[in-house]
């Protein structure tokens, strides 16, 4: 696999550019790619940073409908997770996934360049969107906040003067049904507005056989709401978005039981099949309002400002023992609100001297709550984990260990970016970043432990085997209030070479920092006696391209090789805590190297016959990490992992597409045939990298296989008016694991990927 697609990567010198041009203009020319990812619009080409765009034109013909779907297309970008409350987002193998509200994203995500802050907003339905761009390796002088990964801006269609009314609906197996409707219409000669809406569901496909509910469902709404005021000098637009979301979430497929022996027939669970005692549950509520200000001042200066409140709740309940027993279930409640300024200065367009300088300002508030339940056949759990409690595990009724508390960030940063012709083929680009920021907790851990017979103390290290003072009915354990500040200073410089008037090579040094924080999910009583903070950490990256068109606008290319460096990267590890005890917490734990290559291509061959190539390669992995741990592994606890590779860090990712236009001029439509392939190799889900198998050796974990997935949509389109498309996602059923665990009672779990699903689109345009 690994040959064909480094084939791939020579042949078509290719990864993936996706598609920015209207295929339904059979004129085999490709258009102009216009990004604003350095806060100014400028070509794609001329960009020094290796990025991947996909325009609302191409997320129709791919049938894109999240974030998730979106990342499949883009090499060394992974977005996966088993519920849209702790969405995984990682780029060139470096990500989060923890569902503490203290623990800070390593890309930043953003919605017309409004932050979007924690995991739960990331997985957005993608609605009336005029484009997506994904910036990849650090950006830290534009964008700052927790982009040391990468950046990804979601930039939504703007009312104009133009009345368009635009309906779409589609019909799939899974009874899934997705209806969508988009209207512009303008006020006035200086005034528009523009409406979005859409509803999404999907009946589950993992059959719980325990209740007979059916897992992994969807059902949201989504709304975006905008006003445009327009003049010569001016140009504001106040927007409103807001999505509702409930489902019955999945968290992975058990494997075997608490000791790890696999289940045996009829009890082997099938592809798709769980027996929890208890449903899983999550929902969502997000909002937002922003208000973006463009103000010419006169000399081609110009004066931007961005004002945004965010609001964001979720919930999440889970049968943590992932069994048919009444044992553990756990509710997740955060809510986070968030306000920020943006202030930009920026000098004239097509001078030899070209900047923009910024001033930033956040706040967010962010709370958390985390209540383990114990049910009624708790002494099960008693005999495997406290045999002395067992004879009591059985009187034990809604019995809760719970935390909570609240992180407050306050944030400022001032920022200059801004490029200098040192000839006329010779570009420099500098920038810089300076960020205060303060963060303040205030944490505690409680519980009530009842039994039918009255109160009885009991221990969290009885329980759980992490030690804390003892519970009883209402009694608070250990609080925890605490503030830090960091500040950081962040750099940028790149070289720009036009090789020709088509084409251009660059070297970039980029940097950015991530702020420290706090332990605030389960936490055992010596992490609050050791303190619950951590430092931050930094990135220094090394990068160089080429990017550029050929065959008269046939072709577009962008190669880059990179290198990222890491120091005190934020790790969620095992630590040892004495006493034969252990715990899983963030630390900063180790020096991190991430290095590899993207390429990308998209080719007319013909102009009915559009070819698209992506691969990348990365290499993400611990330069120095003694003392290391997994909860995988805890009897390896001190181990040195150095040389190991990051979890869910795949070597190699790719992607292809061929689209034809066939005109049919007796309908006055094209027929459009489409195939989009995608590859994922393999890769270890823990970094102690060991792939470890259950006592019997059939059901591997720590380590989840390579996969590859083809989608392909069929249909008429008439010029952007109306179309009607078949469609199929995992068109050949492949089966797989995107990621797997072992939960703290032992039992391991995996998270199946989605099976082939299908379905009819109609879409239809007035204008």
């Amino acid at each position: 696999m690994h040959r064909r697609i480094l084939t791939l990567a020579v042949g078509l010198a290719s990864a993936t550019l996706l598609p920015t041009q209207s295929f339904a203009q059979s004129t085999g020319l490709l258009e102009e790619v216009v990004v604003t990812a350095q806060k100014r619009s400028e070509s794609l080409e001329d960009v020094p940073i290796s990025m991947a765009v996909m325009s609302s034109d191409a997320m129709n013909k791919t049938g894109v409908r999240q974030m998730r779907e979106l990342a499949e297309f883009v090499p060394n970008v992974t977005l996966s997770s088993g519920n849209d409350n702790n969405t995984a987002v990682r780029i060139r193998g470096v990500g989060a996934n923890t569902r503490n509200i203290g623990f800070d994203t390593r890309v930043g995500m953003y919605l017309d360049g409004v932050y979007l802050g924690q995991s739960p907003a990331q997985n957005m339905d993608i609605l009336d969107l005029e484009r997506v761009e994904i910036a990849r390796g650090p950006q830290g002088t534009l964008f700052g906040k927790n982009t040391v990964a990468g950046a990804i801006n979601l930039i939504t269609a703007r009312p104009d003067q133009e009345f368009m009314t635009e309906l779409r609906g589609e019909y799939g197996n899974y009874n899934s049904h997705r209806v969508s409707a988009i209207v512009n219409t303008p006020l006035t000669d200086s005034l528009a507005a523009r409406f979005s809406v859409s509803d999404n569901h999907r009946d589950g496909y993992i059959d719980n056989i325990t209740t007979g509910t059916e897992f992994n469902e969807r059902d949201g709404t989504s709304f975006r709401g905008q006003l445009r005021y327009e003049t010569d000098r001016l140009d504001f637009n106040l927007a409103a978005d807001y999505l509702e979301s409930e489902r019955v979430s999945f968290m992975g497929e058990a494997q075997t039981d608490w000791s790890g022996t696999v289940y045996p027939d009829p009890l082997a669970p099938k592809r798709f099949e769980i027996s929890n005692n208890v449903d899983n549950y999550e929902e969502r509520e997000i909002w937002g309002i922003s208000g973006t200000l463009d103000l010419e001042l006169g000399n081609d200066y110009s004066l931007r400002s961005i004002t945004a409140y965010r609001d964001t709740e979720s919930d999440r309940i889970q049968d943590t023992d992932h069994s048919a027993i009444d044992i553990i279930r756990v509710d997740f409640p955060d809510q986070y609100e968030q306000w920020s300024q943006e202030f930009q200065l920026i000098s004239p367009a097509g001078e030899r001297l070209q900047y923009v300088a910024g001033l930033y300002l956040y706040d967010e508030q962010a709370k958390t709550q985390r209540s383990s339940t114990l049910g009624s056949e708790t002494g099960t759990l008693f005999a495997v984990l406290a045999p002395p409690l067992a004879p009591f595990g059985d009187q034990f009724t809604e019995s809760q260990v719970g935390t909570g508390g609240q992180v407050d960030t306050e944030s400022w940063a001032v920022f200059l970016n801004g490029t200098y012709d040192l000839t006329d083929r010779l570009t420099l680009g500098f920038g810089a970043r300076y960020t205060d920021e303060k963060k303040t907790v205030d944490y505690t851990i409680a519980g009530d432990v009842v039994m039918v017979g009255g109160v009885v103390p009991v221990t969290v290290a009885q329980l759980f085997g992490v030690a804390a003072g003892p519970i009883v009915d209402g009694q608070t354990v250990a609080v925890y209030e605490d503030d830090k500040s960091y500040n950081d200073f962040s750099p940028t410089v790149s070289l720009t070479y036009a090789i020709s008037d088509n084409s251009n090579i660059y070297l970039r040094y980029s940097s950015a920092f991530k702020a420290g924080g706090f332990n605030v999910d389960f936490v055992p009583q010596q992490v609050f006696d050791n303190g619950l903070d951590f430092d931050p950490e930094t990135v220094d990256a090394y990068e160089i391209g080429y990017k550029g068109t050929a065959l008269d606008d046939k072709l577009r290319f962008a190669l880059s090789a990179f290198q990222m460096d890491f120091e005190d990267y934020q790790l969620n590890q095992f630590v040892d805590l004495g006493n034969n005890i252990s715990a899983i917490t963030i630390r900063n734990a180790a020096e991190v190297q991430s290095r590899g290559f993207e390429a990308e291509a998209t080719w007319y061959a013909t102009p009915e016959l559009l070819l698209q190539g992506a691969v990348g390669y990365n290499k993400a992995e611990f330069e120095d990490f003694p003392g290391g741990g997994s909860a995988r592994n805890p009897a390896g606890l001190g181990a040195d992992l150095s040389g190991n590779t990051l979890p869910m860090a795949p070597e190699w990712s790719a992607a292809f597409t061929a689209q034809y236009n066939y005109p049919i001029a007796s309908l006055g439509a094209d027929l459009v045939t489409r195939v989009d392939w995608s590859y994922t190799d393999a890769a270890f889900t823990t970094e102690d990298n060991i792939k470890v198998s259950t006592p019997g050796g059939s059901i591997p974990y720590g380590y989840v296989d390579s996969y590859d997935i083809l989608n392909a949509r069929v249909g008429l389109e008439d010029m952007g008016k109306w179309s009607v498309y078949l469609w199929a996602r995992n068109l050949l059923d492949e089966e797989y694991f995107d990621n797997d665990s072992a939960d703290f009672l032992g039992t391991i779990v995996q998270m199946p990927g989605d099976p082939r699903t299908y379905g009819i689109e109609v879409a239809y345009t007035f204008d």
